[in-house]
């Protein structure tokens, strides 16, 4: 359904032409990913000591090897708070974190994401884009995890792997609407809607049969 309140309306659909993904933007993420570190930091103003942190890490990766996750995301947490966290101590609390249980999704993500800030662009941001995938899908954010799975494939395209995953994401999803973009000072005034999935490519599939907008506008056409 589509209210607008323009005189004339053109839709326009996109149908899985070959266009560049859209950057990966969750609202809000940064904040939180900022106040997440902000609220570990916070325990130690000044910082912790190289024999702090060494100790830290420790207890982390001892409680992985035990599977304990859940005070492997303490210990990693406590890493962070002492101070001068890489990106792949972001990552490793970001796993913790996934694999808890129950797992703590939200600050996966936000960990993920701090671990992605860290690192060169291009293929070192793969491991902390699909941790974030990973944490959209328990979050029930198929239209993000998507994204997330699409930024994997374009900074490796050859990757039969990351094919895979993002196909069965696709799948899992359905056809969602991935974005809306209104150009109401076009003549006529026109949005476009954008999806996860091309829609069906039929003769018998008319694009206009799906679209409704209230209140009805005349000469409302959907291409």
């Amino acid at each position: 359904m589509l209210r607008r309140t323009f005189a004339t309306l053109t839709i326009l659909l996109g149908l899985g032409l070959a266009v560049p993904a859209p950057a990966l933007e969750v609202p809000g993420l940064d904040r939180d990913a900022f106040a997440y570190e902000a609220g570990l930091t916070g325990r130690y103003p000044a910082g912790g000591t190289p024999q702090q942190r060494t100790q830290a890490e420790s207890r982390a990766r001892a409680a992985q090897q035990r599977g304990d996750w859940a005070a492997a995301a303490t210990a990693w947490e406590d890493r962070v708070a002492l101070g001068q966290a890489s990106a792949d101590t972001w990552l490793a609390l970001a796993e913790a974190q996934l694999k808890r249980d129950p797992p703590a999704a939200a600050r996966g993500l936000q960990a993920g994401f701090r671990a992605f800030m860290m690192v060169p662009g291009g293929a070192p941001e793969i491991p902390s884009l699909l941790m974030m995938a990973e944490a959209l899908r328990r979050l029930d954010r198929p239209a993000l995890q998507i994204a997330a799975l699409e930024a994997v494939q374009d900074r490796a395209p050859g990757d039969a792997r990351h094919a895979t995953a993002l196909a069965a994401a696709r799948r899992a999803a359905g056809m969602l609407v991935r974005q809306i973009r209104a150009e109401p000072d076009a003549e006529p005034a026109r949005a476009c809607i954008s999806f996860t999935s091309a829609p069906a490519r039929r003769d018998d599939w008319q694009p206009g049969d799906w679209i409704r907008a209230e209140p009805p506008v005349p000469g409302l056409a959907v291409v």
